[in-house]
């Protein structure tokens, strides 16, 4: 936010050098100076074509390369003159003849710039992007910015300095041609203030309706239209409208095909006079002027005036031209303050429903009858994790409990889990046992599941403390690890614990469940997959083995002992504790 300021900042500041100015030699290197005071590129310089001749470029600012101007002697033209030919490569080249910025990053790896790398050694610089300067669909110079291994442009610098280079080229036709000098001042200062005002309100209140409706309104009057509007394929909008035109025309216009129609036309703008019009669908729009809204080479819209009596001047068409990168620099401005904004709410409401995670599963921890506890550890990769893990009292003896591994991370799968929890506490007081619970729950959210095409692998359990028995159903999920008193794993696959499909795969399934003796074991560990699956540097799996050998060696261990040693075991075969994945275990300790 802070740069966007200073780059409008800037950008006023160079509007009031220019309007303010009939000699584009007295402020040249005040407005190069002031555009790098918040863009990267170390330098840049502006070269010109006097009297239409390419032979020659000549440089003309201060805040130039340092060699190349010792090589040339001063003439009588301002700046030091180039044969254009044999001193700029090609891309330079490419870019005054087609009319477009073209940037370099590497000079020394773009075939393009082959006869630049020795002077780019000797400037110390690695990258060049030109900017060509336009006047009456005429190139009469260009600029060029200087970047070092250092540097680097993002979309919003290109476009603030391409709005430089636009100002720039406005200067010059006001110095080259003073006959409509102070008239074109008058308006464009007008112009200025006015974007001034509504860009400041852009900033304040991100009100970009207001923000196009004023500018569009600058463009009606400016120009001296009976109607003026600015058509927007961009800001998620389709085809958005604004206007300063009659309701009844408006309602009669096909704004797409307009939009459509000089889309097809090469140049950026053009104005037409002499009674012509363009007519869409029996509308007839007479006397038009109209200019393109573009992103680099992306057509964003356009601003379209019409019915000027007098007819368009050149004076018109430079105004709409300066509008028109106003309204594009506004329109990444907005988007970029929405999403920054966006980013800021996801953040919040990731955070709050972070804590409502932990709040559910800390909840679920409890001590059992005959010495038993219930706990778990977790670690989500996101801020907001797939794995959930709960626990309900169903009456005095029994504790049935879920883990589930839902498919994804972020909002969506904190919203399943949330479906899930609601409807598992619901089931817990109708149903006795880990099957009906499990049937009911893929029941329930199956239609919500498919919809959405996720599932989620899960287990059921219901521990009956006064029996010692753990009644299981699983749901596509991986089998428990059972410790028994002498520190041995026992085997739950098969008929001890048979594992079905995930929930929300089928919608026709009867889930099973397997009951298992835990009166001989310290432990039951129940795990979600990103435990086994997190890799080392040699991107070896931490695996079912090594995990089942860290049970064996530290299921005797008090839960606060346990969770310190799993962190260690975890820290060391991740070094940079960087995990992909959730990481959850509960564990039902017998002591």
């Amino acid at each position: 936010m802070e740069k966007n300021r200073k780059l409008m900042k800037n950008l006023v500041d160079i509007s009031a050098m220019v309007t303010q100015s009939t000699n584009f030699f007295e402020i040249k290197d005040q407005i190069v100076d002031k555009m790098l005071e918040v863009v990267e590129p170390t330098k840049a310089c502006i070269n010109l074509f006097y009297d239409n001749n390419f032979e020659h470029a000549y440089l003309v600012c201060s805040a130039t390369l340092d060699y190349i101007p010792t090589l040339f002697p001063q003439n009588s033209k301002i700046g030091t003159k180039l044969d254009f030919k044999e001193a700029y490569p090609e891309y330079i080249h490419e870019a005054i003849e087609q009319k477009k910025i073209i940037y370099v990053s590497d000079i020394f790896e773009d075939p393009k710039a082959i006869d630049e790398r020795e002077l780019a050694k000797m400037e110390g610089y690695t990258g060049r992007i030109v900017f060509p300067l336009v006047v009456n669909y005429n190139v009469i110079g260009f600029m060029t910015c200087f970047l070092t291994d250092e540097d680097s442009l993002e979309e919003l610098d290109i476009t603030f300095i391409s709005s430089v280079a636009s100002l720039i080229a406005l200067s010059i036709e006001i110095t080259l041609d003073n006959e409509h000098t102070k008239e074109l001042i008058d308006k464009l200062r007008e112009s200025i203030s006015n974007i001034n005002e509504v860009t400041a309100k852009l900033h304040l209140n991100n009100n970009v309706n207001e923000f196009m409706k004023s500018l569009n309104n600058q463009a009606k009057k400016l120009t001296k239209s009976e109607q003026a509007f600015i058509v927007i394929d961009d800001l998620n909008y389709d085809y958005k409208i604004f206007s300063a035109m009659e309701n009844r025309n408006r309602k009669k216009i096909d704004f797409q095909k307009i939009l459509l129609k000089i889309g097809e036309h090469d140049e950026d703008g053009n104005y037409v006079n002499d009674n012509a019009s363009m007519i869409i669908d029996g509308v007839e729009l007479e006397n038009y002027i109209y200019y393109k809204l573009k992103d680099g080479n992306k057509l964003l819209g356009c601003i379209l005036c019409s019915n000027n009596s007098q007819g368009y001047t050149q004076d018109d068409f430079n105004i709409l031209e300066l509008i028109s990168k106003q309204v594009v620099l506004g329109m990444q401005l907005y988007k970029y303050n929405q999403s920054e904004t966006k980013h800021k709410l996801i953040a919040n409401e990731l955070n709050i429903l972070n804590k409502q995670q932990k709040l559910i599963m800390n909840e679920s921890e409890m001590n059992l009858d005959n010495d038993k506890d219930l706990y778990f550890y977790h670690r989500p990769a996101t801020v907001i994790g797939g794995d959930f893990y709960h626990a309900q009292v169903i009456n005095e003896n029994k504790v049935a409990y879920i883990i589930a591994d839902v498919m994804g991370h972020g909002i969506v799968s904190n919203y399943i889990v949330a479906m899930i929890k609601g409807c598992f506490k619901t089931l817990c007081y109708n149903y006795q046992t880990a099957a009906d619970i499990m049937n009911k729950l893929n029941q329930i959210l199956y239609d919500e599941f498919d919809k959405m095409d996720v599932f989620t692998t899960c287990i059921v359990g219901i521990i009956d403390s006064k029996n010692n028995t753990l009644d299981i159903s699983n749901a596509g999920h991986y089998y428990p690890i059972i410790i028994d008193n002498s520190g041995n794993i026992q085997l739950t696959e098969g008929n001890l614990c048979k594992k079905n499909v995930p929930l929300g795969v089928l919608e026709d399934i009867n889930y099973e469940q397997n009951t298992i003796s835990i009166k001989d074991s310290s432990m039951i560990c129940m795990y979600t997959d990103g435990i086994i699956e997190i890799k080392n540097q040699n991107k070896e799996e931490f695996g079912i083995d090594r995990f089942e050998v860290f049970l064996s060696e530290n299921y005797k261990l008090k839960k606060d002992d346990f969770i310190t040693e799993l962190k260690k075991e975890l820290e060391n075969f991740v070094p940079k504790n960087n995990f992909d994945d959730d990481i959850l275990i509960v564990c039902l300790s017998n002591k």
